[in-house]
């Protein structure tokens, strides 16, 4: 028969035989069951310390299951045909968005003139990024306390009212109101689509943002034409924000009957806990922060001048509150608003800065295209809109360019260096617009503005993504993601202040010149200067009645004001160009990874995987240790 100890080790190692030949449940149970039953047929004196081993094996494979079922969770193989599903139902929440931002610049002109209120054309932007650049933030950490189908139709919903609020306005604040709100949707529908997207394996994600990416091109190509045809019928630029409702339906009974409800595991905890997890602090210094900024940005070189104490006051506040949130994000390490381990890791902190810039760069092209070819060459809104297409559809190929090849090979590092580049080149050739520049100069300098962002927008947002994925930070992803996003939006909030504040200040001047002049037409410049307060559309309409000179000399003093503020994104892409070599040189790891169990409570592995034989190594190594000392 043999002896206890002996009979132990028989056990166990026949026990650990069975281990390398049975598949998903049976391997833990086996490797757990028989060092149980060597711990039990010892002696007292190596008991203790062989329980002790098996407590420490039971932990070691508790943990290794709960890492495999996060894993599982946060990225699961679905179906591909659920997969286009699914982007279909985000692309056309994407679509929405992307329809309300390429309406607004060629109906920008009616807008102003309708309100009388050309200092407020910056607001018109600004009020919808300010609201949606820090609460996507905040929503990006409440979301994982919801459900994140019923979060993600809430937040279409408040969209779509800031959408109503819009076209019905009476008067510029309640536009701006309108804009603000659709802004606080914006946010809630970016954080939640990160959400969606982070249960897709990253190897199908270039793919899926791809099909994203284009339907989101769809519309920014379509918009100007759209906003520029119907501003000019009777239908006005109001039904601009009008027909975003049908187009919002039809995302809501989409996202209704293509996602799956699947409640937050989180869902239980208190709601003060939830709210904590927001930040409320970090959030309020945020906000306060960018306020006090815009105003200044607003304020700076049109209604008051920089040494305005108004100016300086906010400029000061802007910079006190930003060192408090800065210390605060310090401080709190791992746990702030913006996770200090996220923004110091290279590929992001590169991103995030390249996203800024590149954001500062399209909203001011986008923004101020449309005015230069509406005053300094008199076409209709419609037609500014057409010809912004280049833009556009540069972008979409550039688009389908970089996913293809990213797809198939998992390299993005070429298209983060070259996007910025492209770009360049087409920001420079538009600084050189004047009065007299041919619209074939316009449609060709904006195909490189077009595809240069193409290609930065989309490597972005996947190194992003890949950064985490790499640094198995899963439950990071969305967060990241939407820091990226949040970067951009940034640029574009601060970049459209600074473009309209540049402008308006160059245009001001240069008309108080024309006013000065000598001469009978000195007369007609005093009457155009009142005129430019009312709106830029009125303003071409007065020029047309002046003469031949004059008018020649108003068009000049609108070319060099938008092209001074053509500055700008030459500065932006110069230096995103730079900020791209610091990335980590890393791909996409485009290989098929078995995961692991196929129940979150059942804790299987696939047979064979890396952690199985690991784990089962060390728990067969324990108990052999064990028998060889009840040998002795």
């Amino acid at each position: 028969m043999g002896s206890p100890a002996s009979q132990g080790n028989t056990v166990t190692v026949t026990a650990f035989t069975i281990t390398e030949e049975k598949r998903g449940a049976q391997v833990r149970t086996a490797t757990r069951h028989a060092t149980r039953m060597s711990a039990s047929a010892t002696t007292k004196e190596p008991a203790a310390a062989g329980q002790q081993r098996d407590q420490t094996i039971d932990d070691q494979g508790a943990a290794e299951a709960s890492s495999d079922d996060q894993t599982t969770a946060d990225e699961e193989e679905i179906p591909r045909w659920r997969m286009y599903l699914l982007t279909l139902a985000l692309g056309l929440r994407s679509l929405l968005a992307a329809f309300d931002a390429s309406m607004l610049g060629p109906a920008l002109p009616a807008i102003t003139s309708e309100f009388q209120a050309l200092d407020h054309i910056g607001w018109y932007t600004s009020a919808y990024l300010l609201a949606q650049m820090p609460f996507q933030l905040v929503f990006s950490r409440l979301a994982v306390y919801y459900e994140a189908k019923m979060f993600n139709m809430v937040a279409l919903v408040v969209f779509e009212v800031g959408s109503v609020l819009c076209a019905t306005a009476p008067n510029s604040p309640v536009f701006i109101l309108g804009r603000a709100v659709s802004g606080l949707g914006a946010a809630g529908m970016v954080a939640g689509a990160f959400v969606i997207i982070g249960n897709i394996p990253m190897r199908e994600r270039p793919r899926l943002l791809a099909i994203f990416f284009a339907l989101q091109s769809i519309a920014l190509t379509a918009g100007p034409s759209l906003s520029g045809a119907l501003t000019d019928s009777y239908l006005t630029w109001r039904f601009t924000f009008w027909i975003q409702l049908p187009i919002g339906f039809v995302a809501l009974v989409t996202f209704q009957f293509v996602v799956r409800k699947r409640p937050s595991s989180k869902a239980h905890l208190p709601l003060l806990t939830k709210l904590k997890s927001c930040y409320p602090l970090d959030t309020a210094l945020l906000i306060g922060c960018l306020v006090l900024l815009f105003l200044a940005l607003q304020w700076g070189g049109s209604a008051r001048s920089y040494s305005s104490p108004r100016v300086w006051g906010c400029l000061l506040g802007s910079g006190l509150l930003a060192v408090i949130f800065s210390t605060l994000q310090v401080r709190n390490k791992g746990n702030g608003l913006v996770p200090l381990r996220l923004i110091t890791q290279r590929t992001i902190a590169s991103c995030c800065l390249m996203s800024l810039l590149n954001g500062a760069a399209n909203i001011t092209h986008i923004t101020m295209l449309p005015t230069y070819l509406q005053t300094v060459h008199g076409l209709s809104a419609t037609m500014s809109g057409v010809y912004q297409l280049p833009i556009t559809g540069s972008n979409i190929f550039a688009m389908a360019v970089a996913s293809a090849t990213i797809s198939r090979t998992g390299r993005f590092l070429p298209f983060l260096h070259a996007g910025p580049v492209i770009y360049l080149a087409g920001a420079v050739l538009l600084q050189q617009l004047r009065p007299d520049s041919p619209l074939a100069w316009v449609l060709g300098s904006a195909v490189p503005v077009g595809a240069g962002f193409g290609f930065t927008v989309h490597a972005c947002l996947l190194a992003v993504q890949n950064a985490c994925s790499a640094a198995r930070s899963k439950e990071d992803m969305p967060v990241a993601a939407v820091m990226e996003v949040f970067s951009q939006q940034l640029g574009r909030a601060i970049a459209i202040s600074i473009a309209q504040s540049v402008f308006v200040q160059k245009l001001y001047a240069g008309l108080a010149g024309l006013v000065t002049a000598s001469g009978s037409p000195a007369a007609d410049s005093q009457g155009l200067l009142d005129m430019a307060g009312q709106g830029l559309e009125q303003m071409v309409h007065t020029m047309q009645t002046l003469d031949p000179g004059t008018r020649d000399a108003v068009r000049g003093v609108l070319s060099a004001a938008v092209t001074t503020a053509f500055i700008l994104p030459v500065a932006a892409m110069a230096t995103a160009a730079l900020a791209s070599l610091v990335a980590e040189r890393r791909s996409i790891d485009m290989s098929k990874k078995k995961s692991a169990p196929t129940s979150p409570e059942s804790g299987d592995t696939e047979p064979g995987s890396d952690r199985e034989k690991t784990a089962s190594s060390t728990v067969k190594d324990a108990a052999l240790g064990d028998a060889e000392k009840n040998a002795q």
